[in-house]
């Protein structure tokens, strides 16, 4: 018993990853019990902001729903995630080597992103039709941008000293890109990624919104054609809990491929 404290108590990765989840623990739980009262004690009507009482319960009543739309949104975000981050790390790393193409290609990239999602959305249901496709494309059109500027920051960052003094030790290119030019750019991209992937979401919901037979903001709008309030904020509360979750993912994705910032 006295080793397993010890150990607990010498090991700074336990001690951190307490401090990490314990605080935003806590804050949610104090959110949600503040509503829960707070509910009861101003007589807020149910058919206007449910409790989490009157909720929570939908995903067990409505599990079967919730879980079928949640994996049909889940899928969309992750398919145009992917789509985007394997298009935007090259061309960040093109745009970054080449000036020319940040001066002639950038500010196109630029133009297009300005134009509003919601009206890319009924065209790209006109291109593609109903389904998967146009909600995965405007997923990744929505997600592209700031994988994009942060993977060309990333991968502008590396100090041009550096790259004279591996070729004075004769590393080739490659190694050169291996071992000094991702791993500097590597915190930049995922700070894009991070961000991307909260543009996903809204991107998918974008989409759906506009059109889809699936999807966790097609049963948000059904429950509100049916004022089933309880089930419209179990939709979003699922909505929240997606983002959470792929987001929690690609965080212990960016821990394991950049070790060497564990410790911070």
């Amino acid at each position: 018993m006295a080793n397993a404290i010890a150990d607990t108590n010498t090991n700074p990765y336990t001690a951190k990853g307490i401090e990490r989840i314990l605080p935003p623990a806590l804050v949610l739980v104090l959110f949600v019990t503040a509503w829960q009262f707070g509910s009861y004690w101003f007589d807020v009507p149910k058919y206007l902001v449910p409790a989490p009482s009157d909720f929570m319960g939908r995903f067990v009543t409505d599990r079967n729903d919730l879980a079928y739309n949640f994996a049909a949104t889940g899928w969309v975000v992750v398919c145009g995630f992917c789509i985007a981050t394997l298009i935007a790390m090259p061309l960040g790393l093109a745009i970054s080597s080449f000036p020319s193409l940040r001066r002639s290609l950038f500010p196109v990239i630029v133009f297009f992103e300005i134009i509003p999602k919601t009206i890319t959305a009924p065209l790209l249901i006109v291109w593609f039709g109903f389904g998967f496709t146009p909600r995965i494309a405007l997923t990744a059109v929505m997600t592209f941008f700031p994988i994009l500027v942060n993977s060309i920051a990333g991968f502008s960052a590396m100090n041009p000293r550096l790259n004279l003094i591996t070729n004075s030790m004769g590393a080739s290119s490659w190694q050169t890109f291996r071992y000094i030019r991702l791993p500097a750019a590597m915190p930049f991209i995922f700070s894009g990624m991070k961000i991307g992937m909260v543009y996903a979401v809204s991107g998918c919901i974008t989409a759906e919104l506009v059109g889809a037979n699936q999807g966790l903001e097609v049963l948000i709008l059904s429950a509100a054609g049916y004022m089933d309030v309880a089930l419209v904020f179990a939709g979003i509360m699922a909505t929240a809990g997606l983002a959470m979750l792929l987001t929690g993912i690609l965080l212990g994705f960016e821990k394991w491929m950049m070790p060497w910032r564990n410790d911070q």
